[in-house]
């Protein structure tokens, strides 16, 4: 059985909230997420929370500002009970029961990539930025990024004119609840999987080599490689997560771009066309 856990609001409209973790894999943004975070200094989409092989983590999607586990900027770190989290300026604490935290080392699948697990950035003042420049440098650092990678923040020779990541704007739920349901169906015509297909009826679809919601039986592919964001059936967006093999849209390599029908998405050796429409 699943260890239960749960974020309690420490601070703003929502203090003293709690919000149930049950489900293994919880996104965490401003407009597009399971947990909507209204708050102007959190992401589109922000973060995930995700329980995996016995113990809860938490993991940047390349938010501007970071998320900071206990003050201190993490790329991605494992929780433990009473661990504070902060994404922009709201301030919850992880709360959890039914595993043992007498284990501190964290499955050898996750930690296969070396010091992304745990891995912690230069603190920032409270209420600080930590600008995407910030944190790619650190990541080069680290070791994390090809040479390659350093063509990550370009804007996508995609479109004419480029058309980069830009959600739409609004309120912090961007309407979403008024917006019909769209399907989003993911076909694989090249990989291990090849044939398959996947149809999906939510806000965002994790693509990576574990525990994503596509999940991609390839060793060139990031355990969390980029994810598909749904505003509505005209508004699709891919981003990169930071991969390390990067992400490639009808040949050309991405870090975040609107996508249309038809498109091809390739991680690694898998090949994927794209279709969205009302479900």
């Amino acid at each position: 059985m699943q260890a239960k856990a749960e974020l309690v609001f420490l601070n703003g409209e929502r203090k003293g909230d709690r919000f149930p973790l049950e489900q293994g894999r919880t996104v965490i943004g401003r407009q597009v997420g399971d947990l909507i975070v209204g708050d102007k200094e959190v992401s589109s989409i922000h973060a995930i929370i995700s329980y995996e092989r016995g113990g809860w983590y938490v993991m940047d999607l390349g938010s501007t500002n970071g998320v900071f586990v206990d003050e201190q900027v993490k790329l991605e770190a494992r929780l433990r009970h009473s661990t504070e989290l902060r994404v922009g300026q709201t301030r919850m604490r992880f709360e959890s029961e039914g595993f043992d935290e007498s284990d501190l080392s964290g499955p050898p699948d996750l930690l296969a990539e070396g010091a992304n697990s745990d891995l912690t950035l230069p603190h920032v003042p409270r209420g600080g930025t930590l600008t995407g420049a910030e944190a790619q440098r650190v990541r080069e650092e680290l070791g994390q990024l090809d040479v390659a990678d350093d063509i990550i923040n370009e804007p996508a020779p995609f479109e004419e004119p480029p058309e980069e990541f830009r959600p739409p704007s609004g309120p912090a739920v961007a309407g979403l609840a008024e917006s019909p349901p769209v399907q989003v169906t993911l076909e694989i015509i090249e990989g291990a999987d090849k044939g398959a297909v996947r149809r999906f009826n939510q806000e965002s679809v994790l693509i990576g080599r574990l525990n994503t919601d596509l999940v991609v039986r390839d060793t060139d592919v990031s355990r969390r490689h980029c994810i598909v964001e749904v505003f509505d059936a005209s508004q699709v967006y891919l981003r990169d997560l930071n991969s390390t093999n990067g992400t490639f849209v009808n040949g050309r390599r991405i870090s975040s771009v609107r996508l249309r029908n038809g498109d091809q998405i390739r991680l690694g050796r898998c090949l994927l066309r794209v279709n969205a429409r009302p479900a």
